[in-house]
Parts: C-alpha cells; structure tokens; sequence
C-alpha cells in the first residue's frame, strides 16, 4: 500500500501555469488504470419520447341521426265505395239449395242473384225485388223452366227466380227488415217452408221489405255448386 503510494507521488509533474499573472502549482494525478479501479457499467438503454405540441384528438360520441317520425296520415274515404270494396258488417245471411244439373234453373237462379248483388237500401227506403231484376224474358237471357200457375205445374221463362226471392226474404227477416209484401206459392216448394216463402211474378207478384234502420243496408248474392247464398250488410 506505502509503495503504490509512493509509486503515484513520484510520478506527479509539477506544472506552473501563469493565469493573470498569478503563479499557482497544479498536480496532476494520473488516471489509475483499468485494472487498478473497476466500476462495472449496464448496458442501460435509454428510450426519448418526443411530446409534440399539438392538440390532442377529441374523441366524442356519435349518435345515429334519427328520421323525424312520419306524420299519420288517415285514409279519405271517397264520396262513393263500391259494394264489393266497402268495409260492411253482416247482419244476416239465408242459403238454399238445388239441383245443379238443370242448366236452364242454374241459369235463372244465377241471373236473379246477379240482379240484386250490390244493391243498397237507405234508411226508408223500400225495396221492390221485380223492380230490381226486371223482366225474366228470353231476351234478357232468362231461360224456360217449372213454374206455378193456380196451383198447377207449367213451364215458362225464368222458372227458379222465385228461390231467389225466398232467400232473400229470409235473410231479409234476419236482418230486422220491415217485410211489406210476401206471397206463397200455390204450391209446395223444396227449399222454404210455407210462410218463409216469397213467390213473384213481374207484372203481378212481387216482394217488398223496407229499411227501417238509421243506416243503409248492402245486399250481397252469390250462387256456387247448387248453392244461392243471400246476405244483408251495413253499408
């Protein structure tokens, strides 16, 4: 230890340097070597993060823009409707039968219910069903078929419209219709019973109801597989 010492002081240089014209004495030590003095060094790596100035993101919240709602818009009802698209109600309703296979009956049967289908009683009014089908001639397409005459069996246009009628009639009695005039038939029919019947003829027997009700009524008609179907509904 006294050796290194002395080692060190031998080796010092003496060195006068003028500064201001002032003389000082300045020892100089030698750096000790590498292997006298050892100070183990980390290899420490060092990370620069650069703040740059500027502003910073705004971050917000995106909301879907949402559509104004739609106005309600209310369905104007034309002046007039026809029957087959107004919005009705049934009051009441009758169906009868007969045989298909007699194509001249078919075709009367189905041109009577063709008559009435769709037509509208006001409140008061009276229906007449002669003046709402007309004529059952040859020339308005009606053909010849059984009809009764004082109780006897003969053969004449428009034979089978009188079961039209008499479904009608009873619907016409479910609805609560005011019946005006109604007649039997001088025979005994298939498809009513006496009293539920209602025999015309143009020119002579006919049937009539009134609407007794604060609203109109709709008739409604439709003859399918040997079927007459009569309906009355609110207009």
């Amino acid at each position: 230890m006294y050796v290194r010492k002395i080692l060190y002081l031998s080796m010092a240089v003496v060195l006068m340097i003028s500064v201001s014209g002032c003389s000082r004495w300045v020892v100089d030590y030698p750096t000790p070597a590498r292997s006298a003095i050892h100070t183990p060094q980390r290899n420490i790596r060092t990370r620069t993060t650069t703040t740059q100035n500027r502003a910073m993101p705004q971050f917000t919240k995106r909301v879907a823009k949402q559509s104004p709602p739609m106005p309600l818009v209310r369905g104007i009802e034309p002046q007039s409707l026809s029957p087959q698209l107004s919005s009705t109600s049934e009051l009441a309703s009758h169906e009868t039968e007969f045989n298909a296979k007699e194509k001249d009956r078919n075709t009367n049967i189905s041109r009577a219910a063709e008559s009435i289908n769709g037509k509208i009683i006001q409140p008061g009014e009276v229906f007449s069903f002669n003046e709402t089908v007309g004529p059952t001639i040859e020339r308005r397409g009606y053909k010849k078929g059984v009809i009764f005459i004082k109780g006897e069996k003969s053969e004449g246009f428009g034979g089978g419209v009188c079961q039209v009628s008499t479904t009608l009639h009873q619907a016409a009695v479910g609805a609560g219709m005011t019946i005006l005039e109604r007649h039997d038939h001088s025979l005994p029919v298939g498809y009513a019973k006496s009293g539920e019947e209602a025999a015309t003829s143009y020119g002579g027997l006919d049937f009539k109801f009134k609407n007794d009700k604060t609203f109109p009524v709709l008739i409604k008609s439709n003859v399918t597989n040997g079927k007459v179907k009569v309906a009355i509904h609110s207009a």
